[in-house]
């Protein structure tokens, strides 16, 4: 029953960054009379992802491939991972898994998380 109801909601309901656009096109006055009601704990929903099982052996590549430094900025990775020490960079795959792109080294470079969330949402 809960999935069934959690299907109802619109994929604009979900979409943070469109409401955060349409609340800051709104008067602040207005923003401030729905925050004094506002229900203060976020309502909770189930999503169905599609995953994918990556090739480790192709992000220890790219990792070393980069020594430590963006393959987008050309900057030493902002800090190290609490884990093992490395340099924290994340590995981006240049054609997404989702369109079909291949989890190579060949389609994937390191990049620091500003330079990663640049190339999904900049």
């Amino acid at each position: 029953m809960r999935l069934a109801v959690s299907a109802q909601i619109s994929h604009s309901d979900l979409d943070l960054e469109s409401r955060v656009r349409k609340a800051s096109a709104d008067d602040a006055v207005l923003r401030r009379q729905r925050l004094a009601v506002a229900i203060t704990k976020p309502k909770r929903t189930v999503r169905i992802v599609h995953d994918y099982y990556r090739n480790a052996d192709v992000i220890v590549e790219v990792l070393n491939r980069a020594q430590g430094a963006c393959e987008g900025c050309g900057e030493p990775a902002p800090f190290n991972r609490r884990s093992n020490g490395t340099a924290y960079l994340e590995v981006h795959h240049i054609v997404r898994l989702a369109d079909d792109g291949n989890d190579t080294v060949e389609n994937a470079i390191a990049l620091c998380p500003n330079c990663h969330r640049r190339k999904h949402f900049g």
